[in-house]
């Protein structure tokens, strides 16, 4: 057999991806392969990607794909300023533990968040982190708290799913461009880390948690200072975590798309559905960030491999402990990307994987999503749910169903698997592309 291990130039340090012009010009994907030229990445896989798809038994069972070195004066990327408040994720300890959970970070204002700059500087080629799916055993406690707890938007597209007799009990709950995709399964799935979002004020949900009613839907919940503001962590019945901060809102961010809705005006149509679940204006108008928490010395590796891969905008910092951060859309000067994958190193990951999956978009075109197919396709990791009926392994049917499937994220410079989180990756010419409305 014939090994093809492909070899590319390395840098040790996490910068992102900068641009010499505020906004871009010319196709992602063009510009990687600009940049790369012949020894970088893409370099590499366009003169090695024709052998492959012509010649299937050749396969790579051992490759070495490695970033290519960033511009020196790059700024890394930032934590989302609600996440700081949480004391990373230690929401068991007191107020001054978490304050000096941060304060070990050696330039402490270089990693936090800043909301005083919405100029882009530089697009990461993940465009946007669209939905969290979690399976649930019922609807008893999803719909009082996704709806009223958390104020999200009932999804017209699945609304006849709350019929009794529904043959599909899948419920979608929508947050600005985001949502939340809550199929049945006779377990319910968590995500091991946290779920950030954010509202325009926190003052509704506090007080729809004080609520003698909320003791039935939520587990618990707790008010956090610190950072760079006020934020309401929640626990759920499943026990999954939420983050809820406020947040301005940024100027011509595709997070600021919108995902549909049933409004309380559409009796006509909707009925008593319109009455229970229909919003002037969800509260809840978006997903920041999700936080997954991964293996002891992987999160160097795990930056490595999105960036490798998709070309992702990544920086690794170290704030009590390692954490990946994986952009996702405009970054600003500051260094703060639109949204957010985290992945943070932790002793505690010893449970098995559950299923659970996020769902993305990537790139500014069709040709962006077919150059990421064939990315993860060459580093042989795209992969089909059985569950689900896009039965995507080649290029023929990630273009039909405009979306494809992988869930090993692997080490680059070995091969072997680093850990299991499913992402369902689409084109932004995918039909549930929130954008299409605006454009």
């Amino acid at each position: 057999s014939i090994v093809l291990r492909l070899v590319v130039c390395h840098s040790t340090s996490h910068k992102p991806h900068c641009c010499i012009h505020p906004l871009r010009t010319t196709s992602r994907w063009r510009r990687i392969r600009m940049r790369y030229r012949t020894s970088g990445l893409l370099g590499v896989l366009g003169s090695c990607a024709s052998v492959l798809m012509t010649n299937p038994s050749m396969k790579a069972s051992s490759f070495a794909l490695e970033r290519s070195t960033r511009r020196s004066q790059c700024r890394s990327l930032v934590l989302p300023s609600q996440y700081t408040c949480s004391g990373a994720s230690r929401f068991g300890s007191s107020s001054e533990d978490r304050s000096s959970a941060v304060a070990k970070a050696p330039t402490p204002s270089a990693l936090l968040a800043s909301t005083s700059s919405e100029t882009a500087v530089d697009r990461s080629t993940l465009t946007l982190l669209e939905h969290v799916n979690l399976n649930v055993p019922s609807h008893e406690y999803i719909l009082p708290f996704y709806f009223d707890i958390l104020q999200c938007g009932m999804d017209p597209r699945k609304a006849a799913n709350l019929a009794p007799d529904a043959p599909k009990k899948t419920i979608w709950a929508n947050m600005g461009a985001s949502q939340f995709h809550l199929p049945y399964g006779d377990v319910a799935q968590t995500i091991p880390g946290i779920i950030g979002l954010r509202f325009d004020s926190l003052d509704g949900l506090k007080k729809r948690l004080q609520e003698e009613s909320a003791k039935d839907v939520v587990k618990g919940w707790t008010e956090l200072s610190g950072g760079r503001g006020v934020s309401i962590r929640i626990e759920d019945n499943y026990g999954n975590v939420f983050l809820c901060s406020a947040k301005p809102k940024s100027a011509a961010s595709q997070t600021n798309y919108q995902q549909p809705y049933i409004r309380p005006t559409e009796l006509e149509k909707w009925g008593d559905v319109a009455t229970t679940y229909g919003k002037s204006q969800p509260e809840c108008r978006g997903l920041d960030f999700v936080e997954i928490r991964c293996p002891p010395n992987t999160a160097d590796d795990i930056a490595l491999f999105y960036d490798s891969v998709f070309d992702a905008t990544t920086t690794v910092l170290d704030v009590d402990g390692k954490i990946a951060i994986i952009g996702f859309g405009d970054i600003n000067e500051n260094g703060q990307p639109e949204q957010s994958l985290l992945f943070r190193e932790s002793p505690d990951t010893a449970d098995e994987y559950d299923g659970h999956h996020i769902a993305m978009y990537v790139g500014d075109s069709v040709l962006d999503f077919e150059q990421a197919f064939k990315n993860a396709k060459l580093a042989d990791i795209v992969w089909v749910n059985p569950r689900f009926s896009d039965d995507v392994m080649d290029l023929g049917g990630a273009r039909k169903w405009k979306q494809f499937r992988f869930k090993d994220i692997v080490n680059i410079q070995t091969g072997e698997t680093i850990m299991e989180l499913e992402h369902e990756l689409r084109s932004i010419e995918h039909e549930s592309w929130p954008g299409a409305a605006d454009a």
